[in-house]
């Protein structure tokens, strides 16, 4: 099958989030499978077309800056040239693009090919959620939420990540149950797994103290000043604790400014400050070491779609805290291995905390299996191909009329 991916994140040069993740991982998985994959995402610097292991990869635009509405434009007007281009030139026989960002809006206006949409994130769970920055920010979520569904309502088939968005997309958009399919993301169990590293002492983290991971855009949807919040009282109990944050700053802290100056103020008013260890971004092959080397992983997000940074993390054999949004509730956390708790509430949030952290060595080793082994079983990228191959293919059919 010949599949053409319209997604402006892509890796390495635009490696923003979990979208560009996803598709990577995506394309590959098919490419794997014999399948051809066409990749249409943001150039820097000049526009140019290369192959990839197997993918090929069409940068187009001509202005990467992330949170410009003009850059957006630029990239989808470029994008759907090159898409049309692509489609004649190499007989595309489905196009995916993800809810987010109305990827595909210009070309569910007239579609050549079966358009399967993503549902995952979107501006309209930023609204709801109400972590958005400024009056600015509120009227260009408004706009972009409408145009991000009118593109998943033109689609052929959608494409759910989780319950929440499966939910989403039949209550609230209105689509027709029968052409939307829950299907999980997935994670490449060889790469992501446990190693061993010397990350802990380049980061001049001792080796008997509990390390504490976040891996995701420090925004108020992450939920980092709930973690915040949390910290002293886990410190009162648990002296050795470090906590790392990774992911790049936002202006959405509750004072509308930065949330790494947010935190930082908070640390040191709380003195914890020298509890805090902040890296702005790593690639996968940094990540995994990092996930190996903590003792607690957690995410207090008020809204994901998923959450991969949860499945990596249990890939390399660690216990999660994390809140009730996205795949969570699908994980069966058992209050040992893991254990959920409500988004915003910062005391189930430390006493979970506190629980994991307290954990004895034999039971972080039995934890570790257990987690790998719920990741390898229900998360790998060729079952993960092979289920998109089959919503590709019931487009197909509805396109050719056939049931």
């Amino acid at each position: 099958m010949k599949v053409a991916f319209l997604s402006r994140e892509y890796p390495p040069d635009t490696a923003w989030g979990g979208v560009a993740t996803v598709y990577y991982s995506l394309a590959y998985g098919l490419v794997e499978r014999g399948h051809e994959v066409h990749v249409i995402c943001q150039a820097v610097g000049k526009p140019r077309d290369l192959v990839d292991d197997g993918v090929f990869i069409h940068r187009v635009g001509t202005n990467p800056k992330r949170y410009s509405a003009m850059a957006r434009i630029n990239y989808s007007v470029h994008a759907w040239l090159k898409l049309r281009k692509v489609i004649k030139e190499h007989e595309i026989e489905i196009v995916e693009a993800s809810r987010w960002g109305a990827e595909a809006l210009l070309y569910s206006l007239i579609k050549r090919t079966p358009l399967v949409v993503r549902v995952g994130i979107s501006a309209s769970d930023i609204l709801r959620t109400k972590t958005y920055s400024g009056i600015k920010e509120l009227l260009a979520l408004k706009i972009l939420s409408r145009l991000d569904d009118f593109s998943a309502k033109r689609a052929d088939r959608v494409v759910a990540i989780s319950k929440d968005p499966y939910t989403q997309a039949i209550e609230k958009l209105h689509i027709d149950p029968e052409k939307v399919d829950i299907v999980h993301h997935a994670i490449d169990t060889n790469k992501y797994r446990f190693v061993e590293s010397d990350t802990r002492e380049k980061l001049g983290i001792s080796g008997d103290a509990l390390l504490v991971l976040f891996v995701g855009r420090l925004e108020a949807r992450k939920g980092v000043h709930i973690l915040c919040q949390a910290i002293p009282e886990i410190i009162r109990s648990i002296p050795m604790s470090k906590f790392v944050l990774v992911g790049q700053d936002t202006n959405t802290a509750p004072d509308g400014g930065s949330v790494k100056r947010y935190i930082t103020e908070e640390a040191k008013t709380g003195g914890f400050i020298d509890k805090l260890v902040f890296i702005d971004f790593l690639s996968a092959d940094e990540l995994i070491p990092l996930y190996s080397a903590c003792d607690l992983f957690v995410l207090p997000s008020f809204q994901e779609s998923f959450g991969l940074v949860v499945v990596e993390a249990m890939a390399c054999g660690k216990p999660v805290v994390a809140t009730s949004t996205g795949v969570v509730p699908e994980l069966a956390l058992d209050g040992e291995s893991g254990i959920m708790v409500p988004p915003g509430d910062a005391r189930e949030f430390t006493e979970a905390m506190i629980k994991l952290l307290s954990l004895k060595d034999e039971d972080k080793r039995l934890i570790a299996r257990r987690n790998r082994q719920l990741i390898e079983t229900r998360f790998s990228i060729s079952a993960w191909a092979d289920k998109m191959i089959e919503v590709y293919e019931k487009a197909l059919r509805k396109n050719r009329g056939e049931t």
